[in-house]
């Protein structure tokens, strides 16, 4: 199985880096979230970060935060992350919830190695986001919301990836969460997609190593 895990700021990004030194099946990404973008303080850290890391995130746009607009910090803090994944060529993961044209926007200035849209739920422009062979994510809420299939069934199969987005818990499903999840999402794609459970799992499973760019060792 292979995992990516995320940091959000400098503690959980250099947890990831040190937990996957000993966890090979890991991918650790560095990054400050949206949510993190006023505490972010000194950056040198997250070059070093990168450096090891396999890719950048989880970065992006969120007004809950803060301002979103033209010279907001959130917003430099999200480009400045995405020029150092552009110089390195390393993938990136992105948070848009509530921006998700301003980061397609954003995104369009940049030549970068491959995106993923985390969580996606903008159904009005997922059109966009296939154009432009962005990467997008389902997590546990697919096996219940009517939306989220129906957004999943209007994918192209092969930008779709399986993701958790833990420490998040769901209601509907008890309150659980984790990798342990995956497996009832890949099967909720291929009910969706008119595939196999084998089928939906091979399939993830290799959009997943194009997105980390590792295809040529899957």
């Amino acid at each position: 199985m292979l995992l990516l895990a995320c940091g959000v700021d400098r503690e959980t990004s250099e947890s990831c880096l040190r937990l996957a030194a000993s966890q090979h099946a890991l991918k650790p990404f560095a990054g400050i979230h949206p949510s993190e973008a006023l505490k972010k303080g000194d950056l040198r850290w997250f070059q070093r970060a990168l450096e090891k890391a396999a890719g950048v995130g989880e970065i992006g746009l969120d007004p809950k935060y803060s301002a979103i607009g033209a010279g907001s910090l959130q917003r430099k803090i999200f480009l400045a992350q995405l020029k150092a994944a552009e110089k390195c060529r390393k993938p990136i993961q992105v948070h848009s919830r509530g921006a998700e044209s301003e980061c397609l926007d954003v995104l369009k200035g940049f030549g970068l190695k491959s995106v993923l849209m985390h969580w996606f739920q903008a159904e009005e422009i997922l059109p966009k986001v296939m154009e432009a062979g962005y990467f997008v994510s389902f997590g546990p809420s697919l096996t219940y919301s009517k939306r989220l299939q129906r957004m999943a069934a209007r994918c192209d199969p092969r930008l779709v990836v399986s993701e958790t987005d833990s420490p998040v818990s769901y209601g509907p499903l008890g309150g659980v969460h984790g990798p342990h999840l995956v497996p009832s999402v890949v099967f909720k794609l291929g009910e969706v997609w008119g595939r196999t459970f084998e089928e939906a799992r091979i399939s993830t499973a290799q959009n997943a190593l194009r997105f980390l760019g590792a295809a040529e060792k899957g």
